[in-house]
């Protein structure tokens, strides 16, 4: 298996459930622990990029933006800092009754110890975001 599905019932709208994905400020404030010093700068639209820095870390992410459909879809390729391989992931929110379901879909990684190694990265970094939505 070279791909990741992660599904999460969030417990705000869609709208900002969206935001705290696209917004630079909010995308910083929840996606790595506050320790790490994380900020990003996105630029979205279809061909625009976004970077996910932590100095404190030394982590570092790139990507560029392939699909962009507020607020339903959001798509971008993934590579870290240095690295070459690129990956994809594909982000769909719908609105339920209780706030949003986000899908995570993480695709095209080279071996099982990649795609566990981001599997476990992801499942951190969403064990993050309804602390910050709520």
């Amino acid at each position: 298996m070279t791909a990741i599905e992660i599904h999460r019932d969030l417990p705000a709208d869609i709208g900002t459930v969206w935001r705290s994905w696209t917004d630079a400020d909010l995308l910083a404030s929840w996606f790595w622990p506050p320790k790490f010093g994380t900020m990003c700068s996105v630029d979205l639209r279809v061909g625009g990029r976004f970077r996910i820095d932590a100095p404190s870390a030394r982590l570092s992410v790139l990507g560029e933006y392939v699909v962009v459909e507020e607020p339903t879809v959001l798509a971008f390729t993934w590579q870290w800092d240095g690295e070459g391989e690129e990956t994809l992931v594909t982000l769909t929110f719908t609105p339920t009754d209780a706030g949003t379901r986000l899908e995570l879909v993480h695709e095209r990684f080279a071996d099982e110890q990649a795609r566990a190694d981001h599997e476990q990265g992801w499942n951190d970094c969403l064990d993050r975001l309804p602390g910050f939505l709520g």
